[in-house]
């Protein structure tokens, strides 16, 4: 007969014998379900139900996640995320796609450590750095953003949307060269079919103007309007281009559209009235010039602007040439001059006057001669003082 103490070992042996054999029986989904993933099957690793020798591991659980993810099923995704997290052991994609889960649902800051516990546990993947990245940029903090873009940009296979976020900060933040290179990086790896061709050629070859690679510049434009020819504002850009190289021949055809598009009312509303045709540095500032396109039958009407351009990109001032009815019974020979604006304050130069024919290397050396105070005005208009 046993003793009570043997019965109890007998017992345990038994049990512990039938534990390690479940154990080791037991079938880990992960791999069925990473199959059915691969071939796109969501819909039946969600409805899957274990049986009783099956076991939804941490890894298990992450590809019911994905599947709830791929399906924008949000809510059930991040159930499955949590509860992969919290069975362990965990992989950097479950703190990743957990933090994409909460970026979507535009809890930004609260994505931050999810990321950078993904990056801690593989710190060579791009998607990491971008989906930091991304979220920073979605809090306005362009300065922490840019450093994270540049981290996935340094990685192989890093995404092109990260090159065209780098180039778009890069441009707020004035750094026209790195914006260059960001844009013709990205450029690199598009082809025209992809969305967001247009606008990183367009803003390549802004970026090769503002840095006065006029050359690459004009082959860009010429390029970008040969596949987009109603891109009007990337036409203005070209004709700008044209009259920095002097090439003003090249630039009157392009000039001649834009006028024939104004005329079919087809102009975005920025261009709706005038449009940019050159622009120039002067004394360090900027000075942009624009052609309006209406000439009303009005007593007075302008017909270019020189906006002269403080620090902050406003306008400070700027010199016109107007047009009025006293001017024009002068003969054809008398249709515009130039007058300086500043505020409220009105300077007229009779010396120069010009009529549809001008020259514009002459129209821009009277407005430099104006600006560089070679010359005095014929008469002036100063609110508070006596005037003549």
């Amino acid at each position: 007969m046993l003793t009570n103490d043997t019965t109890m070992k007998k017992l345990l042996t038994i049990a512990m014998i039938f534990l390690a054999t479940y154990s080791y029986g037991q079938v880990d989904l992960a791999d069925n379900f990473k199959q059915l993933y691969k071939e796109k099957k969501y819909d039946e690793i969600i409805k899957y139900k274990p049986m009783k020798n099956e076991d939804l591991t941490a890894k298990a659980l992450y590809y019911k996640a994905m599947s709830h993810y791929m399906k924008s099923e949000d809510k059930d995704a991040m159930k499955y995320f949590d509860l992969a997290i919290e069975k362990g052991p965990v992989d950097y994609d479950m703190y990743y796609y957990k933090g994409m889960l909460l970026f979507y649902a535009n809890k930004f800051n609260e994505s931050l450590p999810y990321f950078d516990k993904a990056i801690a546990l593989l710190p060579n993947e791009p998607d990491f750095y971008a989906g930091k990245g991304e979220a920073y940029y979605s809090l306005e903090n362009k300065d922490s953003a840019i450093v994270y873009f540049e981290k996935a940009s340094k990685l192989p296979n890093c995404k092109t949307r990260v090159l065209l976020l780098m180039g778009e900060i890069y441009q707020e933040q004035n750094k026209i060269e790195n914006a260059l290179s960001a844009y013709k990086t990205a450029l690199g790896q598009l082809t025209p079919s992809d969305d967001s061709y247009q606008n990183c050629s367009f803003n390549l070859g802004l970026m090769q103007q503002l840095t006065g690679k006029l050359p690459e510049a004009k082959e860009t434009l010429e390029k970008h309007i040969s596949a987009y020819p109603t891109d009007f504002h990337a036409m203005a850009k070209l004709i700008q281009v044209y009259y920095s190289l002097t090439e003003f021949d090249k630039a009157l055809l392009y000039k001649q559209k834009l006028y024939a598009a104004h005329k079919a009312k087809k102009l975005q509303e920025e261009m709706k009235e005038m449009f940019c045709f050159d622009q120039f540095i002067w004394n360090g500032k900027r000075v942009m010039a624009f052609e309006n396109f209406d000439e009303p039958d009005d007593f007075m009407f302008v017909k270019h602007h020189f906006y002269i351009m403080d620090d902050n990109g406003k306008i400070a001032y700027r010199i016109d040439s107007e047009s009025s009815v006293a001017i024009r019974m002068n003969g054809s020979k008398n249709k515009y001059v130039l007058c300086l604006v500043k505020g409220e304050s009105h300077f007229t130069y009779w010396q120069y006057v010009f009529n549809d024919n001008y020259k514009y290397p002459e129209l821009k050396t009277a407005v430099l001669d104006i600006l560089n105070d070679k010359v005095k005005p014929s008469a002036s208009f100063i609110p508070g003082k006596t005037n003549h």
